[in-house]
């Protein structure tokens, strides 16, 4: 691969291993791959192709997804980094052209990254990478399944520290977003006796949702969430804006979305309003380790059934993760993202996950 088919410029970003932005002409990518953490192995995380107005807010996003990857991994005891990639998603672009591209790119980077599926990269996409890297989640992983796996357990905790007692039966849940990860939770909690409501603009997924027993509302009944006890955002991040968390009526929050606060500050209002948040970073790591079990063990030459059986059972350990996290809030009387980030920062000089 030359410098005349694929443009390269690496960016100095303080607190993290290494920025690149990558330009190929001929297909039309323009992507940036932001690496926040290589010391404790691999920086993992999914490629994220979607319209941004302005580069400098694709930048944001995958500084500020490659950061919650870092603590994610931390969080979840695995020996790995942080890591993601957008694509600019763009009139010109031709999808497959730019997954090979990407895919050359990621090969040559020789392990420092290992990339899988996010929004606007799913099946088709990844079957392209495969055919140019080895360094791309498994085939056959579940992404949707594990990350749900994940925000389940760690909704046992939440839902017991709320109520005082294990189970989901009777509780009136409202989930934003009825995808892949937001349609596995909806099918488990009814199945577990719970009210679930939700909504997705995606007519097909509401249809899905509606054929498990999932009630559909519309956007502003969830913004509000006036008469739901748990609100599950699944969707985009940055849906918990300062003027929807003054007016919120859950009594607790917890789902996959990345990077649910818009404002930093907003974790400390949230406890102040005695709303209890399962941070992102703790709850939505199913899919990460799922990618870090297989990997490593694709590495090995070995077969993917036990590292699979081995990280859920790794996922399952979330709920304690969030029962460790809620009682040192408590105890600090500081907001669960700040003791998530204590917690972490702890554990980020350790390594526990699999080799």
């Amino acid at each position: 691969m030359s410098e005349a088919e694929i443009e390269i410029r690496e960016h100095a970003r303080s607190g993290f291993a290494r920025v690149l932005e990558l330009e190929h002409a001929a297909s039309g990518l323009h992507a940036i791959i932001a690496l926040h953490e290589l010391s404790r192995g691999p920086a993992f995380g999914g490629i994220r192709r979607r319209a941004y107005a302005k580069v400098e807010a694709a930048r944001a996003e995958v500084e500020g997804l490659a950061w919650a990857m870092t603590h994610k991994c931390a969080l979840a005891g695995l020996d790995a980094g942080g890591g993601k990639t957008v694509i600019l998603d763009r009139p010109g672009l031709d999808p497959e052209a730019a997954y090979a591209k990407l895919g050359e790119f990621i090969e040559g980077l020789g392990g420092e990254y290992v990339c899988g599926p996010d929004v606007g990269t799913s099946d088709a996409q990844l079957a392209v990478l495969r055919r140019h890297t080895r360094f791309v989640n498994a085939e056959g992983n579940d992404a949707g399944q594990s990350t749900a796996r994940g925000v389940l357990a760690g909704a046992r905790a939440t839902v017991r520290r709320l109520r005082g007692r294990e189970g989901f039966d009777g509780l009136r849940i409202g989930i934003e977003g009825l995808g892949a990860v937001g349609g596995a939770l909806a099918s488990a909690l009814v199945e577990a006796g719970a009210q679930v409501f939700g909504w997705d603009p995606n007519a097909g997924a509401r249809t899905r949702a509606e054929a498990l027993g999932v009630k559909i509302v519309d956007a502003a009944r969830l913004e509000a969430a006036k008469d739901f006890e748990l609100l599950m955002p699944c969707a985009l991040g940055g849906s918990l804006t300062s003027s929807r968390v003054e007016s919120l009526g859950a009594a607790a929050i917890c789902g996959s979305a990345n990077n649910q606060l818009a404002e930093a500050e907003l974790d400390a209002r949230l406890a102040a309003r005695g709303i209890l948040w399962a941070p992102d970073i703790v709850v939505s790591a199913g899919a990460v380790i799922e990618g870090v079990f297989t990997h490593l063990a694709q590495l090995r030459g070995e077969s993917l059934a036990p590292a699979r059986e081995g990280a859920r059972a790794h996922i399952e350990g979330i709920e304690t993760t969030c029962d460790e996290v809620f009682a040192r809030a408590e105890a600090q009387g500081i907001g669960t993202q700040a003791a998530a980030l204590e917690l972490a920062a702890a554990r980020l000089g350790k390594r526990g996950g699999p080799r």
